[in-house]
């Protein structure tokens, strides 16, 4: 028994670096450069040994993105708990910012998770998907379910919606738990595209060199959403805003 405790522990220590090192290549030199090779050749085993922890490639890339899915959520999780509970515009902020900040400083990692599918991931890059947005609902959905039951925002009926965003979005309740009307799911989603839309191009330094410092017209993207819901009162710059630099001093400027 104590030497099959042994083996697993060197199994589990075995895949723990296999993903590490998997991490550190996508960090380096981004999710292109990841091959079999490469991280036999950082870890000190062949190839054929990396099949026995892992079926290829691709499933690496799934692990190793499922590691960094938990960071980022951990993280996401922790913002939002350090608001006060009554304070929903800021606990649907605090992990924007969280977000907007850890995509700039993982570029790479953001890349494999947000942005456009690679040869590496291969048939991983569905269940990335599909993953990713499950811990998006878990993280943001409980808050707009609160909201939701506390103040209603203003929202399109059902009969309003195109047929086919409707089909969509019972799916996407289903499959997220987040149990609201569809229009008012529509209104998360929404935001979802306006701040995913903001960060993107910031991250891929589409803006730049003409616009060097974002922050500002993100803080102006936080202000519009939680104004959208009903909670434009309750917007706070962040801590470290120096003063009149805010969006509502800008606007009255």
């Amino acid at each position: 028994m104590a030497a099959l405790n042994r083996r697993e522990r060197l199994r589990r220590q075995m895949s723990k670096d296999i993903r590490a090192v998997a991490r550190e290549v996508i960090t380096q030199q981004g999710v292109e450069a990841l091959t079999l090779a490469e991280i036999a050749r950082r870890i000190g085993v062949t190839p054929a040994a990396l099949y026995r922890h892992f079926d290829d490639l691709a499933d690496i890339v799934r692990h190793t993105a499922r590691d960094i899915v938990a960071e980022l959520s951990a993280e996401l999780r922790a913002a939002m708990e350090a608001e006060d509970e009554t304070d929903l515009a800021a606990r649907l902020i605090a992990p924007s910012r969280v977000l907007r900040r850890w995509s700039l400083a993982n570029r790479q990692e953001f890349s494999l998770l947000f942005g456009t599918p690679t040869a590496a991931a291969g048939t991983a890059q569905s269940d990335l998907t599909s993953e990713w947005v499950r811990e998006l609902a878990g993280v943001w959905g409980p808050e707009f379910m609160r909201l939701w039951a506390t103040r209603p925002y203003p929202i399109l009926t059902d009969d309003q919606l195109d047929p086919l965003l409707r089909d969509q979005i019972t799916d996407y309740r289903t499959a997220t738990g987040v149990e609201m009307p569809l229009g008012a799911l529509v209104v998360m989603l929404s935001c979802w595209r306006s701040m995913y839309g903001q960060v993107a191009l910031e991250v891929f330094d589409h803006f730049a060199p003409l616009i060097t410092d974002q922050e500002p017209m993100f803080e102006l993207l936080m202000l519009e959403l939680v104004t959208r819901m009903g909670l434009g009162a309750q917007y706070r710059p962040p801590r470290d805003t120096p003063p009149g630099r805010g969006p509502r001093n800008a606007a009255r400027r």
